[in-house]
């Protein structure tokens, strides 16, 4: 057929059927662009901004409409004279943008289509930057003076939504970590804040009952109130766990015995208390609080547990069976029933 006697209608189902038939196409690999490079874009961003961290990641290659393009993409957090909320930074083809960045593809996805929060992110409060970089054989420039580009484009808009969360999942590793030993810091002070009034209550029990003893030794044993008598006699009752915490007799005579020979005095108790805070503060955490908070390699630092660790795990599993057949005690409660299960 002669291309001068198609009409409009045929052209238009011509393209109609080109279009649907995308699959028997290879889209361009990217190979004949040349991006700006994520060390390079990582280098500049800490000579110009000096940020306090940075994330950079690069979209795999994509296409539209038979021109392919590379999206490359950073965020940074902090930096000298950095303003609060989000700034965007856009290059096409290595050149800056620098007008018409509220059309731009890169400031609407920044702005409406990452949830900060999700990261771990303020966007309100926090120094956010923005880094865009797109490189394609024909870069999609909205207007006549080509200074944005447009978001219509669905796959560019994409491949930009797709950088940036890589980014900020770089990002949220590193806070979490960051928050987490903030955290830690945080519960000690709070412990250690607690440890002298805690010691002194304790040595002043602890006198109370030496003193006790000794005049029971003197004088004869007391009788107990009827309150505690009815409480001594359902000491029995009660889970094994409740009864292995309980001190025997004769773990309470060795303790008051120490306060007596002035072994156990308020500063040693102090003492322990503050080792006991020491080993324990940093419990489920996974690092000391003196590590680096990103280890060798980019992964972070474990700390195993002692071997004599009465700390419990603790699951939530789907009940298939019904506990009441195997004889478990049921917590009631109006918002869910409690039953504990044996491991």
């Amino acid at each position: 057929m002669d291309p001068a006697d198609l009409d409009d209608k045929l052209v238009t189902r011509f393209v109609q059927v080109l279009r649907s038939a995308d699959d028997l196409f290879k889209s361009p690999d990217g190979g004949c662009l040349s991006p700006l490079g994520e060390y390079n874009l990582n280098l500049g961003i800490q000579k110009v901004v000096e940020p306090d961290i940075i994330a950079t990641a690069r979209d795999k290659p994509g296409a539209y409409d038979g021109h392919p393009f590379i999206v490359e993409a950073a965020v940074s957090l902090g930096g000298k004279d950095a303003k609060e909320g989000i700034t965007v930074v856009r290059f096409a083809n290595r050149i800056p943008l620098l007008f018409e960045g509220g059309a731009d593809v890169a400031t609407r996805v920044a702005n409406g289509k990452i949830k900060w929060s999700s990261y771990k992110i303020d966007h309100k409060r926090d120094k956010i930057g923005v880094f865009v970089s797109i490189v394609s054989t024909k870069v999609p420039f909205k207007g006549t003076g080509k200074e944005y580009i447009g978001d219509d484009i669905i796959e560019i808009q994409q491949s930009v939504k797709r950088a940036l969360q890589n980014c900020c999942q770089q990002l949220r590793a590193h806070l979490t970590k960051k928050n987490a030993l903030r955290d830690v810091k945080e519960r000690k002070s709070r412990l250690l804040k607690y440890i002298p009034d805690v010691s002194r209550s304790v040595f002043g029990i602890l006198e109370a009952m030496q003193k006790r003893k000794s005049e029971e030794a003197e004088s004869g044993p007391r009788y107990s109130s009827p309150r505690k008598r009815i409480a001594g006699a359902g000491a029995g009752v009660g889970s094994s766990r409740q009864q292995h915490l309980k001190p025997t007799e004769s773990e309470v005579f060795s303790v008051l015995e120490r306060v007596s020979n002035g072994d156990l005095t308020e500063d040693t108790i102090k003492e322990h208390l503050v080792e006991a805070v020491e080993e324990n503060v940093n419990a489920g955490i996974g690092f000391d609080e003196n590590e680096e908070v990103f280890g060798k390699g980019g992964k972070s630092k474990s700390k195993k547990g002692g071997e004599d660790d009465d700390r419990q795990a603790v699951y939530l599993v789907p009940i298939y069976d019904d506990p009441k057949t195997a004889g478990n005690v049921v917590i009631r409660h109006p918002l869910f029933d409690f039953f504990p299960l044996n491991a």
